[in-house]
């Protein structure tokens, strides 16, 4: 064996710190590449507090923004609004190395919505390839940039198809398959998924969708080679072909689906389930099937008639077309219920971090509680899975990193110097790049 590769080797068996080492240094999207998993480099997994030294920084941006930062090798991308009425929207590039700004793109907001703490702010999170970037906001405004800050094409879905209704505003995520943009606009009026072609934005298809509200993003899937997407909003999960965005399947009759983005693990989707924004009535499902038993239920059965479903979040298997309501819930678990953070499917465990703060742990095969610990504080950042860890960035900045071969669930916690809320997070470069309301910061490598 070559001297340099063993070296490397012993090098990853004794370091306290693990890494994992990947061909590319960038997190493409909203949890990264839509899973929240670290497949390149990470950055340290716990770290005492360093204050300013080489790799490590802290700038102000403008504006406020509840996006995350997505990354493009040595280039950080992050979106803003501002003004009273979020009649402006920013994107920048930042530096890796020091933070430094290397571009910004300013624009006009085509619907303008009152700045308001209950009402997303910037949140939609960009998304990036090899050629462009491609920014999306509240206002209904798509621009697509190339890596340099220039202007390749813009689109406006609000002057299209009518602005955006309901509470809290619009905070989906696109989605990039197979160079189509996929965006989702699930609100109280006319709602709709919506592919633009990348290199033009061109529409290439739209299908409507139930006036159901949903702050989710949707998620890519593969099902015996055919590709296509997951929409979860209050009230269903369909999953759309990426072709023409034809329903493949969908499960109906469901409740405060509508704030996590799902999480694909194999053949299993996990859908999330939120207490309060993102809940309401259900969509009628006739026939179909009613809450679980507590703990588990591969096969869901029925509870007293004319009882409301309890809320808990659920898996549903892939496969099957049209109404799978009866046949592919694999389990819900009643009760388990997340916040803003979306589930991270990390092995055979599924992590949930509900509004409060405590974090419950569940199997994937069956949705059975294996244990809850409470976090250091509320956490609206999904949770990010590093080997066989998980890395949990709470609201005020306190960060616990769990090792899940512990039983229990023990915490080692470290934190970060945030001022403000802390939204994202993002891995790259053997850092993490932390989004808050008003800034952006870098913990690398000690």
């Amino acid at each position: 064996m070559n001297r340099n590769v063993l070296l490397c080797l012993v090098a990853l068996t004794i370091s306290l710190t693990a890494w994992r080492c990947g061909a590319t240094e960038s997190w493409p999207a909203f949890r990264g590449d839509g899973d929240s998993i670290v497949r390149g480099t990470s950055g340290p997994l716990s770290w005492e507090p360093q204050g300013r030294s080489p790799g490590n920084w802290s700038v102000r941006l403008p504006g406020y923004g509840q996006s995350s930062p997505v990354v493009w090798e040595e280039t950080i991308f992050v979106t803003a609004v501002s003004g009273d009425e979020k009649e402006r929207f920013h994107v920048l590039a930042l530096a890796m190395s020091d933070g430094q700004v290397r571009w910004q793109h300013d624009g006009t907001s085509t619907q303008r919505i009152p700045d308001s703490d209950t009402v997303s702010r910037g949140a939609p999170t960009p998304v990036v390839d090899s050629q462009r970037l491609y920014c999306v906001f509240e206002s209904g405004d798509v621009v697509a940039l190339t890596h340099d800050g220039k202007v390749v094409w813009e689109y406006s879905f609000v002057k299209s198809h009518g602005e955006v209704r309901g509470p809290h505003g619009y905070a989906s995520s696109p989605l990039l398959i197979d160079g189509v943009l996929i965006l989702q606009v699930a609100h109280a009026g006319p709602s709709y998924a919506i592919a633009l072609d990348a290199a033009s934005g061109a529409v290439r298809w739209k299908a409507d969708h139930p006036s159901e509200n949903g702050w989710s993003s949707p998620v890519a899937i593969e099902h015996q080679g055919e590709k296509g997407l997951v929409i979860s909003t209050s009230g269903s999960v369909r999953a759309l072909r990426a072709t023409d965005g034809a329903t493949w399947w969908y499960v109906n009759g469901l409740r405060g689906n509508g704030t996590a983005t799902p999480t694909v693990a194999g053949d299993v989707v996990v859908i999330g389930v939120s207490e309060g924004r993102g809940g309401g009535r259900p969509r009628p499902r006739g026939d179909s099937t009613e809450a679980a038993a507590p703990q588990a239920n591969p096969s869901p059965g029925s509870g007293p008639k004319g009882e409301e479903e309890e809320l808990g979040c659920l898996a549903i298997r892939l496969g099957g077309s049209g109404d799978v309501t009866r046949t592919h819930i694999l389990w819900k678990a009643p009760k388990v219920t997340c916040g803003y953070a979306s589930p991270l499917v990390l092995g055979d465990a599924v992590y949930v971090v509900k509004k409060t703060g405590v974090v419950q742990c569940l199997a994937l095969a069956d949705g059975a509680i294996r244990w809850q610990r409470r976090l250091p504080g509320e956490t609206w950042a999904s949770p990010i899975g590093v080997g066989q860890h998980v890395l949990f960035f709470t609201k005020g900045g306190a960060v616990a990193l769990l090792d899940t071969q512990s039983v229990e669930g023990e915490f080692v916690e470290s934190a970060v110097s945030a001022t403000d809320v802390v939204y994202g997070v993002a891995a790259a470069d053997k850092s993490w790049i932390v989004r808050t309301g008003r800034g952006l910061l870098r913990i690398a490598t000690p």
